[in-house]
C-alpha cells in the first residue's frame, strides 16, 4: 500500500492493552469514544474516553474526589504538534496542553500504519508514561 495521509478527523473504533496471556483486551470497554484530528500544517488534537463514565450530577467544579477521579482515570486528551516519520511509521505528538499536566511538553511516540485508506492503527509503547503497556488504538476517518 502506498503512504497515506494522516491528515484528517479519525474517530476511534477500539482500544487495546496486552492480556497478559499474549491476547488483547479492550482498555475500557468494547465501544470507546474518540476522535483524533491532524491538520495539515502540523497541529494534533486527542482525545479518548470510557463510555461508561458516570455522570457527575454536578457542574464538574464542584464533583467530589471520588466522582473526579472517576472522571479523569476514564479519559485522555491532549494537543499540539506532530511530527511523521515514515521510514519509521512512527508520529510523534509534541505535547502543549493536557489533561494531565505531566504530559505538557513531551513527546508521545506512536507506531502508525493503514490498515485500509480509512482505517489506521496507532501503536502506543509500553515504555511511554501515558499507558501501562503497549496500546493499540483503531481509529476509522470520519
Amino acid at each position: 500500500m502506498t503512504e497515506l495521509s494522516l491528515v484528517g478527523t479519525w474517530r476511534l473504533v477500539s482500544f487495546f492493552t496486552p492480556d497478559g496471556n499474549g491476547g488483547m483486551r479492550d482498555y475500557w470497554s468494547d465501544q470507546p469514544l474518540g476522535q483524533l484530528i491532524y491538520t495539515p500544517d502540523g497541529r494534533v488534537s486527542a482525545q479518548v474516553y470510557d463510555r461508561r463514565r458516570p455522570r457527575l450530577e454536578t457542574a464538574w467544579e464542584r464533583a467530589n474526589a471520588s466522582a473526579a477521579q472517576v472522571a479523569f482515570t476514564a479519559m485522555a486528551s491532549y494537543y499540539g504538534t506532530y511530527r511523521i516519520d515514515a521510514a519509521h511509521h512512527t508520529v510523534t505528538h509534541i505535547v502543549e496542553g493536557a489533561m494531565s499536566p505531566d504530559w505538557i511538553g513531551t513527546k508521545l511516540v506512536r507506531g502508525y500504519r493503514f490498515v485500509g485508506p480509512d482505517r489506521i492503527e496507532l501503536r502506543v509503547p509500553a515504555a511511554d508514561e501515558s499507558t501501562n503497556g503497549e496500546a493499540v488504538l483503531i481509529w476509522d476517518r470520519i
